[in-house]
């Protein structure tokens, strides 16, 4: 009887010694997860910290150059609404124009071509012009070396003509395109001037 006594006593011992290593290290296991937490925090907002700072900076520099690029592209669009334009001025010009006066227009840049002409015979490839007008402007130019004169249906041609010596070492063009692109090099401040009166 004793030693049930006994027994039962040290099993109460060892199972009270058991509850409290058991809540000893359930303690223990609970402030290591709060200190792994706040490690963890710690972590995080420190990674918060880093990609502000970096993603402030990106900003930043995103933002300087922008700013200092603002000049360039005001330059371009300035560049860009001048051209523009005049291309729409020229077009507008260009359209007032009667047939008769477009074909004189382009046969001018026959002028001072003399030298290239000179001891050859062409045939001429009309589009989008009247092929009698075009042929009675140029023989006025080459007389008797216009061999012959052709009208050409072709969308991708500028209108005009385009004169081709008989041996095919000489070609001209004679086309609204080439009149265009003259009158810009030789007169571009002058038609700037004339638009926009001196504001620009």
């Amino acid at each position: 009887m004793e030693e049930l006594r006994s027994t039962d006593i040290l099993d109460k011992e060892i199972q009270n010694d058991a509850r409290k290593k058991a809540q000893a290290l359930l303690d223990q296991s609970k402030q290591k997860a709060a200190e792994l937490l706040g490690r963890v925090q710690e972590r995080l907002d420190a990674a918060k910290v880093q990609k502000e700072k970096f993603y402030g900076a990106k900003e930043a520099k995103k933002l300087k150059d922008s700013e200092a690029s603002l000049p360039l592209e005001k330059e371009r669009f300035l560049v860009s609404f001048i051209g523009s334009s005049i291309d729409q001025a020229i077009e507008s010009y260009l359209k007032n124009l009667s047939s008769s006066q477009r074909v004189q227009l382009v046969t001018k840049l026959l002028d001072g071509k003399e030298e290239l002409t000179k001891g050859k015979k062409f045939s001429a490839k009309v589009c989008g012009f009247d092929k009698k007008e075009a042929q009675d402007a140029v023989e006025k130019k080459l007389g008797s070396k216009l061999l012959s004169c052709e009208s050409v249906q072709n969308a991708h041609d500028p209108d005009g003509m385009i004169l081709e010596s008989e041996d095919r070492s000489v070609k001209i063009r004679l086309t609204i395109d080439e009149i265009i692109g003259a009158a810009k090099d030789k007169h571009y401040k002058e038609m700037c001037s004339a638009l926009f009166g001196g504001r620009l």
